[in-house]
């Protein structure tokens, strides 16, 4: 009997823990570029069109940037503010190579132009 009650509770403590874990991984803080956007959402789903126009508006105000370079708004890794990528550029007498990294989590793509 005594057996069954401490399989009981420690499966119970072994079952919240698990849930607790998942938990906390599922808490990510927003981003501070897309805070202006997620706070013009909705309470229920948009629709495409509805998104595009909302992006599209902060796009107008310059609330969001897109990278001249890369063309990305964010990091695809990190998702930090494409206004903080640093860019070095490599030329020789046939190409430009530019070289777009993320001072943020190290993320870098090279683009020949």
């Amino acid at each position: 009997m005594f057996e069954l009650l401490i399989g009981l509770v420690g499966g119970a403590a072994f079952s919240w823990l698990i849930s607790y874990i998942y938990y906390k991984k599922s808490s990510v803080q927003i981003p501070d570029w897309a805070k202006p956007i997620i706070e013009k959402l909705p309470q229920e789903p948009p629709t495409k069109e509805k998104l595009l126009d909302l992006f599209q508006d902060a796009l107008d105000k310059g609330e969001v940037k897109i990278d001249p370079v890369v063309g990305y708004v964010a990091c695809p890794e990190c998702k930090a503010s494409a206004k903080d990528f640093k860019k070095t550029a490599f030329e020789d007498d046939i190409y430009t190579v530019v070289v777009v990294e993320c001072p943020h989590c190290g993320w870098n793509k090279t683009i020949k132009v």
